[in-house]
């Protein structure tokens, strides 16, 4: 029996230099977790771009250094039926608007397709609405959405199946065949935290220390990075005892420096800026951090959230419908309406008079994160795609 081959179309790009192609990282982890785990041959259909490369997760390989075939595009090109010859299953990105043709596409060729989806439509409001202000070309940005996600659905239901990042994605299209929900995650069991190595950190709760916090993202309003210094102001006021950490870079970042030393708060709060995902960011969630906090407004399922609870964090954050669907799973963390800043602060004030209930939520998170880690995340997924196969 020929053996099946599934090519891959992601929303992320691909950089060109010479014969080098320039992966993101986690794209490139989990292609070659699909390489593994596949029975058959893996390709990929990917975009160039000359953006500017990420400062950190980029891979390097020579097409000779590749486990898997990756076809390049050129930017705005568009996948046709030449591009899907022997193929068996093509995995595409629902949130691609570009790729919502496809579906109709392997229908024609009797080719099976899964879509993943990660956005809703109420996270594409929210992003258009907080990164426009021209109210004109709001109502455009709008529109356009609307229209996209009728052809979206539309693309959906040719399908022959569905893979939701997240709940708020699994519940929105709930009404789509074969709908798995999965947690994206980059974190596996070697990176995760050790039961020993958590337990010497929780020792540190009953030292009557200061409070560790820590952000980490993209520093927009989006994420809820304009709330952090305030929420730092609000505890300092308070005569909380804490630290907070927040890393990653963007365009609030001079502000909140600025705001830092306007404050005086050089000695509760630190910005080290972008730092390495596995050499860095994973260790000092491990070793040096107590809460998480995430004031994310918009509900998309941020991989933060596995990652972080892959650290035994528990978090602390606004409840949009992506960190809402996480509590209703699982006890790892505490919730507030969006926006509501000083429940936040009521939150971590309770949990600094009853850091028990810190260590408890800890193990509770890490106990939920291995659940959904990488590899049996990836599991997961290609055993969804071989039962779709077969139907």
């Amino acid at each position: 029996m020929k053996k099946p081959h599934l090519l891959i179309i992601p929303s992320v790009p691909v950089w060109q230099q010479g014969n080098v192609l320039i992966f993101d990282r986690k794209f490139y982890d989990g292609m070659a977790l699909y390489v593994q785990k596949w029975p058959g041959k893996v390709s990929c259909l990917m975009e160039t771009t000359t953006s500017q490369l990420p400062e950190f997760g980029a891979t390097k390989k020579t097409a000779s250094e590749l486990p898997f075939r990756c076809i390049t595009i050129g930017q705005g090109e568009v996948v046709n039926t030449e591009h899907l010859k022997g193929v068996s299953l093509v995995l595409a990105s629902g949130d691609a608007h570009n790729q919502l043709h496809i579906s109709g596409l392997c229908r024609k060729e009797k080719i099976k397709c899964v879509y993943v989806i990660e956005y809703i439509p109420e996270t594409r409001y929210q992003i258009a609405s907080l990164s426009t202000r021209n109210p004109l070309v709001k109502l455009r940005r709008f529109f356009y959405i609307w229209h996209h996600e009728k052809k979206r659905v539309a693309a959906f239901q040719l399908a022959d199946a569905l893979q939701s990042n997240g709940t708020p994605a699994y519940y929105e299209y709930k009404d789509i065949k074969n709908n798995l929900l999965y947690f994206d995650t980059r974190v596996d069991n070697q990176h995760s935290i050790l039961d020993t190595d958590l337990e010497k950190r929780l020792d540190y709760l009953s030292q009557c220390k200061p409070l560790r916090l820590a952000f980490s993202g993209r520093l927009i309003q989006m994420k809820g990075a304009d709330h952090l210094i305030t929420l730092a102001r609000m505890l300092k006021k308070e005569d909380i005892p804490f630290h907070m950490t927040i890393y990653g870079t963007g365009e609030l970042e001079t502000e909140m420096k600025r705001n830092i030393l306007q404050h005086k708060l050089e000695h509760y709060v630190c910005m080290p800026g972008a730092v390495d995902f596995y050499t860095e960011l994973i260790p000092d969630l491990k070793q040096k951090v107590d809460l998480f906090i995430s004031l994310h407004r918009q509900s998309d399922p941020s991989c933060t959230y596995l990652e972080t609870l892959s650290c035994g964090l528990p978090i602390v954050g606004y409840k949009n419908k992506a960190f809402a669907g996480l509590l209703a799973l699982a006890d790892i963390g505490w919730g507030s309406k969006l926006n509501d800043l000083n429940e936040i602060k009521n939150i971590i004030i309770d949990l600094n008079n009853n850091r028990t209930v810190i260590s408890e939520k800890s193990r509770r998170s890490i106990l939920f994160s291995r659940l959904h880690d990488f590899e049996t995340t990836y599991n997961k997924r290609v055993a969804h795609l071989l039962s779709t196969l077969e139907q």
